[in-house]
């Protein structure tokens, strides 16, 4: 029996770790007795990118793959005419570094491209351990680094036609204690890494570049960066947990993403026990969008079902949750698939040239199944639930 199944008995005692353990967690409110009444419309999304099998060149991520993040063709212009787009995201072969357990979908980072305007992507053999591009430090114990034990993809920011940084988290083997067991890899901080072939390989920063904070929670996570051509400060928007609530803060950097500096708590869920993030906000993505900023954000409810909801804001610092504050994408519901009946998150949206919105999001089915990743469109570029269609 493989970790992710070994991990549901850990979930269905501690319901402390609903945003970090989706990959493993069963819901107890299944979206898969949706009547077909309520579907809007026939065609369902299915998988585009899934674990490699056993016999694969690749294998770090033959358990799971998740976290997509989109990188357009360099010449904007190749968008339509076969220029390379990048599907970075982070996976794992069922085990952190050195065989430790894990808890989460992470472990390396992997890249797919394609060349066909994102009809099918192909993975790129990468020169780390199992095929992958970006691999934990291999150092544990007395001089262990940040990220020995798993790593995960944050955000890739171009800087030119071959230079790219990637923004990761990390965790290193410092044991932390959850509902009375010990377990390690809790302990994230934000780091950067850059590549200067396009992505193919990657030299990380000396030491990380935001750690957590305890007034925030036990880690900093999931970092999503967004620049600005107008002067202003970049953004860095990530989460943390205190033991309770999932919620999502920002810091700022006026160097190019060289030092950051906290600027506090930008979103959390709604106080009603009914809300659909009530139990919090994770995982996000940003997008320019409509004289401002959309944000794509999963979140939680006190049954551990996760949905995926929308906020606007103008200035990227104060911001309102879009549709009553109501989910936009739940599993196995509208255009998502039967892949996603028991999850969806992780999303990653992209605004297309022709105004149109698409979300990059991993799903999973059951315990028993692989976590995969999937993609909806919105033609219209509008957020509500029954503006998105299953993309092809």
């Amino acid at each position: 029996m493989m970790i992710f199944h070994q991990c549901i008995f850990i979930i269905s005692i501690f319901s402390l770790l609903p945003l970090l353990t989706h990959a493993f967690s069963v819901s107890s409110s299944s979206s898969s007795s949706t009547p077909p009444s309520q579907r809007h419309n026939d065609v369902t999304s299915t998988p585009i990118l899934t674990a490699s099998s056993p016999n694969d060149v690749i294998q770090f991520d033959i358990g799971c793959v998740a976290n997509p993040v989109i990188i357009p063709p360099y010449d904007q212009n190749e968008n339509d005419n076969g220029g390379e787009w990048q599907c970075y995201y982070y996976g794992n072969n069922g085990s952190w570094n050195n065989g430790l357990k894990c808890y989460l979908p992470t472990g390396s980072t992997g890249l797919a491209i394609s060349t066909n305007n994102c009809k099918t992507w192909t993975k790129v053999v990468g020169q780390e351990e199992g095929g992958s591009i970006l691999s934990p430090s291999t150092t544990i114990g007395e001089n262990k680094s940040w990220d020995c034990v798993h790593t995960g993809v944050g955000d890739v920011i171009r800087i030119n036609e071959k230079e790219l940084h990637m923004y990761y988290f990390g965790g290193n083997d410092e044991e932390m204690s959850f509902g009375g067991m010990s377990m390690v890899g809790f302990r994230m901080r934000i780091g950067r890494a850059k590549s200067f072939d396009n992505g193919r390989t990657w030299v990380k920063d000396e030491t990380y570049l935001l750690d957590y904070d305890e007034s925030e929670g036990l880690f900093a996570s999931w970092p999503r960066i967004v620049t600005f051509d107008d002067g202003r400060p970049w953004i860095m928007y990530y989460h943390s947990f205190n033991g309770s609530k999932w919620r999502v803060y920002s810091a700022e950097s006026t160097d190019g993403g060289d030092t950051w500096i906290r600027s506090g708590l930008v979103l959390e869920g709604d106080e009603s026990e009914n809300a659909f993030d009530y139990s919090g906000i994770g995982t996000r993505s940003i997008v320019k969008w409509r004289d401002g900023l959309l944000m794509i954000y999963e979140g939680v409810d006190n049954k551990s079902t996760h949905r995926l909801g929308a906020a606007y804001s103008e200035d990227g610092k104060k911001w309102n949750k879009l549709n009553d504050g109501k989910p936009i994408l739940e599993p196995f519901v509208g255009p998502l698939g039967e892949w996603t009946k028991q999850v969806i998150g992780t999303p990653f949206v992209v605004s297309m040239p022709n105004g149109s919105l698409r979300i990059y999001h991993c799903g999973k089915d059951g315990s028993e199944g692989k976590m995969s990743i999937g993609v909806v469109e919105s033609v219209t570029g509008d957020i509500e639930p029954g503006c998105w269609k299953a993309l092809h």
